[in-house]
């Protein structure tokens, strides 16, 4: 028999409301976004932090070097980010539904999956380095230093899975406070790293990846015990039931939904990849510069990111309890908040964009080439909000081959936009192929939200 949720767990905080009061839901989901807006902004920190220590050396190869090295490595995490989205979505609905037993299942089997794919990224980190060389455009410097980086990071790969299936349940359950610890915890910790092992020791490239391995480790040991905390709050907490864990019926609805947003994930980052590598195809002044635009739009990125998180607890939540009055309301609610916080970004960014520019590296050149994309990266927040906030809608909704044809569609428009712009217009056309992407993810996924609503329809 189902265990309930408890009185204790924030699933409780809107049942007095039935779901049907639009400003209760709004002020939900500004509890569930602030912290989130919060400690994702740290996040596009550590981006800065590895870009301005890169940028403050003697070449511009180093500043390529851990762009290509991260953007690698974010393709293979791409690979498992399913983990954190679909163990939201189904832990967010089960929660709803009040099914605290189903909420322990979720989390162990998440947890199994998240543990046999950091190892296999260990094991399979020589092959990755080698098809990395193969398959990208780069000089031999910007080679040598991917490589040092890959070889490093990548030892971090179980923290960092295992961390996503924290996240996903930590989402799923609105405990906010405790993805903050962690989310805090593993930026404070690569950042300060970072400036000890550059700065401090004299490393390089080897730094970096170091500092980012420690922090993943470091916010693991810190977060394992509040998840833990907020489960028991479900219900008991036991070891896991082999049968129960492997349910073929469970498991395999799992990895079919892991399967598509993997798609998806990898898609969004092979799009950025494909900029980076047109961009080191011109020179890596090019690169360099895209790095920083990068880091930029991860500034822009991250923030937004929170709305779509509470779009995702919400819609789960709402779909659980079979409330299309509480869907309609999360996704009114929710985009406004979205497109007002783009609309005041993409003015911040008018205003002080030369100044992070100049934070980020003191190359001449690359300065230059930066302030050639500023504009395009100004007007990215108010293109791309929709793209985030479908994904938190469809996340909740765990309807991921929505996501994926979506993707797939964009992606297919995309390729040979940015080979052609790249071909007529230089650096400028590449990034504009890229707004054109982000634009274009938001219209498709906007297109199928009546699958969602009907999810959310009670069963009749």
């Amino acid at each position: 028999m189902a265990k309930p949720v408890t009185s204790e767990t924030p699933e409780r905080k809107l049942d007095h409301l039935n779901g049907n009061d639009h400003k209760a839901i709004r002020r939900q989901a500004w509890r569930i976004a602030v912290p989130v807006i919060f400690a994702n902004s740290s996040i596009p920190l550590v981006a800065m932090v590895d870009t301005a220590v890169m940028g403050h050396l003697d070449y511009a190869h180093y500043i390529g070097s851990v762009a290509m090295g991260s953007f690698i490595f974010s393709l293979i995490l791409a690979v498992f980010g399913f983990l954190r989205m679909a163990t939201t979505g189904f832990v967010a609905q089960a929660a709803g539904a009040q099914d605290g037993t189903l909420v322990v299942a979720h989390f162990w089997r998440a947890m199994v999956i998240a543990l046999i794919l950091g190892g296999l990224t260990i094991i399979l980190t020589p092959l990755i380095i080698l098809m990395s060389g193969l398959a990208l455009t780069l000089s031999d410097d910007v080679a040598r230093g991917m490589a040092t980086y890959l070889s490093i990071v990548c030892l971090s790969a179980p923290a960092i899975t295992v961390n996503m299936v924290i996240i996903g349940v930590l989402f799923g359950l609105w405990r906010v406070k405790a993805t903050v610890i962690q989310l805090m915890t593993v930026n404070i910790i690569n950042i300060i790293g970072n400036l000890v092992l550059v700065y401090g020791l004299g490393m390089r490239v080897e730094g970096v990846a170091l500092a980012t391995a420690i922090a993943h480790y470091a916010g693991l040991l810190v977060t394992l015990p509040l998840v833990l905390s907020a489960i028991r709050s479900v219900a008991p907490l036991t070891w896991p039931d082999i049968f129960v864990v492997f349910d073929l019926s469970a498991m395999r609805r799992y990895l079919s939904l892991g399967f598509d947003l993997t798609i998806r994930t990898t898609c969004i980052i092979l799009s950025e990849l494909i900029v980076l590598n047109a961009a080191s195809s011109i020179d890596d002044v090019s690169l360099a510069a895209s790095q920083i635009g990068f880091v930029i739009f991860g500034a822009i990125a991250y923030p937004l990111d929170g709305f779509a998180h509470a779009a995702e607890a919400l819609t789960g939540s709402a779909i659980g309890r079979r409330n299309p009055v509480m869907f309609r309301h999360t996704l009114r609610e929710t985009t406004r908040l979205a497109v007002i916080m783009a609309v005041l970004m993409a003015a911040g960014l008018a205003l002080i964009g030369p100044v992070i520019i100049g934070i980020l590296t003191s190359i001449p050149s690359v300065v230059e080439t930066s302030y050639h994309i500023l504009p395009i990266l100004v007007i990215m927040p108010i293109i791309s909000v929709f793209a985030f906030q479908m994904d938190g809608v469809f996340v909740g909704a765990t309807m991921g081959r929505d996501m994926r044809n979506a993707m797939l569609v964009s992606m297919a428009l995309f390729v040979p936009l940015v080979y052609l712009l790249g071909l007529w217009f230089g650096l400028i056309g590449v990034w504009v192929a890229f707004l054109f992407l982000l634009g274009l993810r938001g219209a498709t996924l906007w297109m199928r939200l009546d699958h969602v609503r009907a999810c959310a329809e009670p069963k009749g």
